[in-house]
């Protein structure tokens, strides 16, 4: 693929000028009007050491407003303590502004397979997780364009080697750049791969001639105005495809065989809730010598128990390695990005426990019975959620989701009780009664997602929750169970790859 781009492109420079003269302007309208209609740009310019790629972006930036613009040059994490679209999420660029990245998740990807050595390694399950994020910004309107800067070796390394003698410019050499020119062709077969897997219809690579640097320019800049002309001149936006078809469930079996007979006595409840906070406080410290990153989320219908069983979750726990994040209605900065974007800064890392009171499933609950979206965008919103808990999942984290169900004669005894109860009062709203006007929209809602979004990797318990004391137990038991499981699966990966690296040795 890269081999067959003609590398003998050029440009003069009087050439280059007249055209950059007559593309600024342009650049600056269209960036007025992707202003205007709220629609977001990420620019991503990847490509070899050497091949200018700070210089070509910098063009771009004379072209535009600096207050719509926010230039990142990702520097590498070094050891990897969450999974490594995390911080990308977060500098996604709000409705109306641009984020241009001159080394993105790219770079991360290419670097990790070059040093070590990973040429030959199926990094396919990467490359999903970067489409799937491709295609979550694009659905939602994102304009993305993705460019690489190709070079020949012998160009590489001419140009490395004068930066390396250029006393203002030799401190920009690493020896990651001089391993990329010795291991030409094996970067060469990872970029091609990349560029393979990664090329979709809705974030298409740009191939760049960069052996002239006018010539990389003005393709980068013109086809920036051309594609950005194209997107914001039409009538609909975003013009995506892929939203998943609607299916109508009558009810759904999930809700309705969860009411379980009896419940607890006071005392043998007490016993039981101290067995198991007693042994959640010993598997919170392995979580956090053992680097396992923990994600607990609630949802369900109002006033069925999310609050009381967090509760009883949390006070076990040692206040430094955990957060309970309480999730409400987003705020202005919030709505101006991809629903998802607030909770993607909140995954925990490695040995911290994030608990979720409600969560990004608002989008298919709430939002979709109030109306807050539009049906595409609650369609979607499935394959979205579902692709970045197997991105969470895959890196290693523990993953525990619950719905918790109540009947509506217990929901409405509870709602009276809580109006009656100067103490708890705060807790019913009028919202909450408008929300039970609806009881039948939210079950139905609430019974798809659970089809919908149960996996092998992030599947749901729903507790029936009319018995405190059961659902308590119920809960803590799961926790505790889904804990063991995790540290004895990551004990044994561990074990693994001692074994196979002592082979390699051997």
């Amino acid at each position: 693929m890269l081999e067959a781009v003609d590398m003998s492109v050029k440009m003069k420079k009087k050439e280059y000028k007249a055209a950059f003269d007559e593309l600024a302007p342009k650049l600056g309208e269209l960036q007025r009007t992707a202003k205007e209609k709220g629609v977001p740009v990420v620019l991503v310019v990847e490509g070899w050491e050497g091949s200018n790629k700070g210089s070509l972006v910098n063009q771009l930036l004379q072209a535009l407003d600096p207050r719509g613009y926010l230039f990142i040059a990702p520097p590498g994490r070094g050891e990897e303590r969450y999974p490594f679209l995390i911080p990308y999420w977060e500098i996604t660029p709000p409705a109306g502004k641009m984020t241009i990245l001159a080394g993105s998740w790219y770079r991360e990807v290419l670097r990790r397979r070059l040093e070590k050595g990973e040429h030959a390694k199926d990094y396919s399950g990467v490359f999903r997780d970067i489409c799937a994020f491709e295609r979550h910004l694009a659905d939602s309107g994102t304009v993305v364009l993705k460019f690489f800067c190709h070079m020949e070796k012998k160009e590489q390394k001419k140009r490395l080697e004068a930066r390396a003698a250029d006393p203002d410019l030799s401190w920009s050499v690493s020896e990651r750049d001089w391993l990329e020119n010795r291991e030409y062709d094996s970067f060469l077969f990872c970029a091609e791969e990349m560029l393979s897997f990664t090329g979709t219809e809705y974030a298409p690579w740009t191939v760049v001639a960069a052996g002239s640097f006018e010539f990389a320019a003005w393709k980068i800049l013109s086809t920036v105005e051309r594609v950005l002309r194209e997107r914001l001149s039409g009538e609909e936006w975003p013009a995506t495809g892929g939203v998943l078809g609607g299916v109508e469930y009558e009810k759904s079996a999930a809700l309705s065989t969860t009411e379980p007979d009896g419940d607890l006595s006071a005392k043998e409840y007490e016993k039981q809730l101290a067995a198991l906070q007693s042994e959640l406080k010993s598997l919170e410290i392995r979580v956090f010598r053992e680097s396992l990153p923990v994600i607990l989320l609630f949802e369900g219908v109002d006033a069925a128990g999310k609050g009381g069983a967090i509760r009883r979750i949390t006070e076990a726990l040692y206040p430094m390695n955990y957060t309970v994040h309480p999730v409400g209605a987003p705020n202005d900065l919030e709505r101006s990005h991809h629903y998802m974007w607030r909770f993607w800064k909140d995954f925990p890392r490695f040995g911290h426990i994030a608990v979720f009171d409600r969560s990004w499933y608002g989008r298919v609950l709430v939002e979709r019975v109030e109306g807050f979206c539009s049906p595409a965008e609650w369609h979607r919103a499935y394959r979205e959620i579902n692709e970045t808990e197997r991105h969470l999942t895959d890196f290693g984290t523990l993953l525990l989701k619950f719905w918790l169900q109540i009947d509506q004669e217990e929901q409405l005894r509870r709602f009276e009780s809580r109006h009656d109860d100067p103490f708890r009062a705060w807790k019913l709203t009028d919202e909450d009664w408008r929300n039970r006007e609806k009881w039948d929209d939210y079950q139905k809602a609430a019974g798809e997602m659970l089809v919908r979004t149960g996996t092998p990797y992030a599947p749901w318990t729903v507790v029936a929750t009319n018995s405190k004391r059961l659902a308590r137990i119920k809960i803590l038991t799961t926790v505790t169970e889904g804990i063991h499981k995790a540290l004895e699966g990551r004990a044994d990966r561990v074990s693994g790859e001692l074994r196979n690296t002592k082979r390699k040795k051997a």
